[in-house]
C-alpha cells in the first residue's frame, strides 16, 4: 500500500506529507484548487513523463516521494525535478532511471486518470490481466520456446546444414589421404633425405669420373686410349733403336697397371641410381605436400593433426546433428500443443470476462457499452481489451474508443473482474458525468474493490465521497500566493464538506443534515 506521499514545490503545493491508510480513501475539494495534483505527483513518481506541472518557487527543486510498504517491507520511490527541469529518479535513495522506476512501481501502484492508465500502457498488461483473471500459466509455452530457440542455436553452431557438413568432410578427409599417403617421417625428413640425395649424387658422379679416366687410359672400346697409342708409339720405333722400344714396352707396362687400379677403384665404388630417382621423387613429393599446407614439413605435420580433430569434430557434429533433429523435432511439436491449448484457455477467459465486464458497466451509467477481449498470436500471446460506448458502434481498442471517465470506470469493472490489480490502485474522473443511482453503484464497486486493495479516489460525488473509509481535503489558499492545504477531515469537519459537496455551502443547515444521514447510513464510515 501507499504509506506516505510527500510532495514538495509541485502546482500550488508547497511541501504536503501525506498519511494513507488502507481501504478507501477520497480526495475532494473545490473546483480549481488542485485536487489533480495527487494525480500528476503520482504519474511522476511512477515513472512518468513530465507533463510541465507549474512550481510555486522556480528557484527551488520540485520533489514527490512515495512510501510503498507491504508488511515488514518497504520501498520509497522519488522523483525530483530540477529548477533546470532535469529530471533525476531514485529507488530507496539509489539512482534509477525512469524505465525502471516504472518498472518497479508497476506491482505497487495503478494509476487511472483521464490521460493516465498505467495498465493499458504497459507492454504485456492486457495479457497479464487476462491471465490473472483465467489462472491462466503459460511458464510451459515459455520453457518450450527457450528449449527450441536453444536448440536451433546449437544446430546452427554447427556450422552449415547436413550437405555442407558433408562437403567439409570430404575435403578434410582428402586432404589428411593425400599427407598419410606419403607419411612423413618428422619434420626433418626433407632436410635428412637431401643430404642423402647429395652423397648418392657425389658416388655417382665419382664412378663416372673413374670411367671416363679409364676409358682415356685402357683400350676398352673404338675411340684412342693411352694405352694403343703406346702400342702404336713402340711399334714405330726401329728395332735399332731397342733401348727406347724398351723404355716404351715399361711405360705401356706402367699404363696398364694404372688402369687395372682405375677398373679396381671403380667396381669398388657402389653407386646406385635408383636410389636416386627414389629419393629425389620423395624429395619432390614432400615439397609438393609444404608448398600445400605451409612452409615447412613442421606445418604439414601440424596441418594433419588439425585434420584429425576437424574430422572427428565433423563426425561428432554430425552425430550430434542428428539427436539435435530428434530433439527439436519433438519440442517444436510439444510446443505447438502447449500454444494451443494456452490460447485456447485464454480464448475462453477473454470470452467469460468480456461478458462480466459489460454486466458491471451497466450499474456504472454504460448500459449499452459493449466490451470484448480479442486474442490472437500462436499462444494468444495478443491481447486487445476493445470497448465501444454503445451499440452503433463497433467495438475498437479501449485506449482509443473511451472517454476519460469512460476509461476508468471500464478499468474499475476490469479491476473487479479480473480480480487483479497492483495493492494500491488511484482513480480520477471515475465520477465523470455519474449521478443519481449509478453514484452509489459506483460508490459500492469501489468499496467493494477496498476490501482487497488501497484504493484512493478524486471524486465530485459525495455519495462517492460517503463510501470512503479515509477523507482528504484539498483547501485553497487562505491567500493568493500562499500554498494549496491538504488535510483529513473526519467528526463535523467531513459533514461540512459533503454538505459542501451536496450544496455548495458547508454551512446550509439541509446540505448538513442530509450530508449527516448519508454518513450515518453508509457501513464504511466508523
Amino acid at each position: 500500500m501507499l504509506a506516505t506521499l510527500r510532495i514538495v514545490n509541485l502546482g500550488a503545493v508547497d511541501d504536503v506529507v501525506l498519511e494513507l491508510d488502507e481501504g478507501l480513501t477520497v480526495l475532494t475539494g473545490e473546483t480549481g484548487v488542485g485536487k489533480t495534483l495527487l494525480i500528476e505527483a503520482l504519474h511522476l513518481v511512477l515513472g512518468g513523463a513530465d507533463r510541465g506541472v507549474p512550481v510555486r518557487d522556480r528557484e527551488r527543486p520540485s520533489r514527490v516521494e512515495a512510501l510503498f510498504s507491504d508488511g515488514p517491507d518497504e520501498v520509497v520511490l522519488a522523483r525530483e525535478r530540477s529548477t533546470g527541469g532535469r529530471l533525476r529518479a531514485t529507488i530507496d535513495g539509489a539512482t534509477a532511471s525512469a524505465a525502471s522506476l516504472s518498472e518497479r512501481a508497476a506491482a505497487l501502484c495503478e494509476l487511472h486518470g483521464q490521460h493516465e492508465h498505467q495498465v493499458l500502457r504497459a507492454a504485456g498488461a492486457a495479457r497479464a490481466l487476462l491471465d490473472q483473471s483465467g489462472g491462466i500459466d503459460d511458464g510451459e509455452v515459455r520453457r518450450l520456446r527457450a528449449t527450441v530457440a536453444e536448440l536451433t542455436r546449437a544446430r546452427d553452431r554447427l556450422g552449415g546444414d547436413a550437405d555442407q557438413r558433408a562437403r567439409r568432410m570430404e575435403i578434410a578427409a582428402h586432404e589428411a589421404a593425400e599427407i598419410d599417403a606419403l607419411e612423413p617421417t618428422g619434420p626433418d625428413e626433407v632436410e635428412q633425405l637431401l643430404e642423402e640425395a647429395g652423397s648418392a649424387a657425389a658416388v655417382i658422379e665419382g664412378r663416372d669420373a673413374l670411367r671416363s679416366a679409364l676409358s682415356l687410359i685402357a683400350d676398352e672400346g673404338d675411340d684412342p686410349s693411352a694405352q694403343g697409342m703406346l702400342a702404336a708409339a713402340r711399334a714405330a720405333i726401329p728395332r735399332a733403336m731397342e733401348a727406347r722400344r724398351a723404355e716404351v714396352t715399361v711405360l705401356a707396362e706402367r699404363v696398364g697397371e694404372l688402369a687395372a687400379g682405375l677398373r679396381a677403384d671403380m667396381e669398388a665404388v657402389e653407386g646406385d641410381p635408383e636410389r636416386l630417382e627414389t629419393l629425389e621423387a620423395r624429395i619432390a613429393s614432400l615439397q609438393a605436400l609444404v608448398r600445400k599446407h605451409g612452409r615447412t614439413l613442421a606445418d604439414v605435420l601440424a596441418r594433419r593433426e588439425a585434420l584429425a580433430l576437424e574430422l572427428d569434430q565433423l563426425r561428432a557434429d554430425e552425430a550430434r546433428s542428428g539427436t539435435l533433429d530428434r530433439e527439436l523435432r519433438a519440442a517444436t511439436v510439444a510446443l505447438a500443443a502447449a500454444e494451443a491449448a494456452t490460447a485456447r484457455a485464454r480464448a475462453e477467459t477473454g470470452a467469460a470476462l468480456g461478458v462480466e465486464v459489460c454486466a458491471r458497466l451497466g450499474p456504472l451509467a454504460l448500459p449499452r457499452a459493449r466490451f470484448d477481449v480479442v486474442v490472437s498470436g500462436p499462444a494468444g500471446e495478443h491481447v486487445t481489451f476493445r470497448f465501444a460506448g454503445s451499440g452503433a458502434f463497433e467495438p475498437s481498442p479501449l485506449a482509443e474508443a473511451a472517454s476519460g471517465g469512460e476509461l476508468s470506470r471500464v478499468m474499475l469493472a476490469l479491476t473487479l473482474a479480473t480480480q487483479a490489480a497492483a495493492s494500491c490502485v488511484v482513480f480520477d474522473e471515475v465520477d465523470a458525468g455519474v449521478g443519481g443511482v449509478t453514484a452509489r453503484a459506483l460508490a459500492a464497486c469501489l468499496a467493494e474493490l477496498a476490501t482487497r486493495r488501497q484504493v484512493l479516489v478524486v471524486t465530485h460525488l459525495a455519495t462517492v465521497a460517503v463510501a470512503a473509509a479515509h477523507h482528504l481535503v484539498v483547501s485553497a489558499p487562505e491567500r493568493p500566493d500562499g500554498p494549496a492545504r491538504v488535510a483529513g477531515v473526519t467528526g463535523d469537519a467531513r459533514v461540512a464538506e459533503i454538505a459542501r459537496m451536496l450544496a455548495g455551502d458547508p454551512e446550509d443547515p439541509v446540505a448538513r443534515e442530509h450530508a449527516t444521514s448519508l454518513l450515518a447510513g453508509d457501513p464504511a464510515v466508523a
